[in-house]
């Protein structure tokens, strides 16, 4: 885990409420949805990001809004039926992992509490409500070719 500066990015996809998560406290049934939207497939196929998948959390203070999609550098110009979240360019908190093929479809409840006790535990600042952050963002980008993973948290308390 470590710190790094990235430069902006877009996700071009779909977002989803809370009350969109299943069973399981996942949005595997939202991600499986958008994958089967012929504008996403279109879009991903026409950008060369067949082998990429993102999602983004974008936290508030009582609250979250879960996005799915792709991860794009800089902004960009989305076809009818898709959204864009445009993230900023920003130093932010690392963590690159091998073999996680399935880590989108993870349920939050695991997942987000994971990374922020990994953070913790490695000695970085952290807002109590990451919504109180002004860049309150938890990306993961999933290379499906290579199952690699990377997650960035924006809302370090250090900058």
């Amino acid at each position: 885990m470590k710190k790094e500066a990235v430069l902006e990015k877009t996700l071009v996809g779909k977002f989803y409420p809370a009350t969109m998560m299943d069973e399981q406290r996942s949005f595997a049934t939202a991600n499986a949805e958008l994958e089967q939207d012929q504008a996403f497939q279109d879009f991903v196929a026409e950008h060369c990001l067949s082998d990429q998948r993102a999602s983004l959390i974008v936290f508030g203070p009582e609250n979250f809004m879960y996005w799915y999609g792709v991860l794009v550098a800089g902004k960009v110009e989305v076809p009818q039926g898709l959204m864009k979240y445009e993230l900023p360019a920003k130093n932010v908190i690392v963590e690159e992992m091998d073999n996680q093929i399935s880590a989108l479809d993870m349920p939050l409840n695991l997942m987000v509490p994971t990374m922020i006790q990994k953070m913790t535990d490695q000695g970085f600042k952290l807002y109590e409500n990451p919504g109180d952050s002004d860049t309150p963002f938890f990306t993961q980008e999933l290379n499906l070719a290579t199952k690699k993973l990377i997650q960035s948290w924006y809302g370090s308390a250090e900058d």
